[in-house]
């Protein structure tokens, strides 16, 4: 298969501007994401930049043949896992929405 001239230098201009403007837009997220989380902490009374989701820590626990044994931890069952109120991980934590998709995910052993 072969390329004209013209479609290849269409294709090469296409990805030249269009992969500057997606890296632009999404750094301009992440850069508004860090702003917004960093003027919650400093002035709580605009929203809470930090939560806490609460789980039940449930052990995945390898058994011979392949097989994984469930059980709810007995010395600590539940817990409050610290989260970021933002669509990035801020502050050290991850965002809500991860830790509250994963919260009912079993611990490997």
């Amino acid at each position: 298969m072969s390329f004209t001239v013209n479609e290849q230098s269409s294709a090469s201009l296409f990805f030249r501007r269009i992969i500057p403007r997606i890296l632009a837009v999404c750094l301009a997220i992440y850069f508004a994401d860090v702003l917004w989380f960093q003027i919650r902490v400093h002035v709580p009374k605009l929203g809470r930049a930090a939560g806490s989701i609460h789980r039940v820590r449930l052990l995945a626990i390898a058994d011979k043949g392949n097989k994984v044994e469930y059980q709810i931890d007995a010395i600590k069952p539940e817990e409050d896992v610290p989260c970021a109120n933002s669509l990035f991980p801020q502050g050290g934590n991850n965002p809500c929405w991860y830790v509250k998709r994963h919260s009912n995910d079993p611990i490997p052993m």
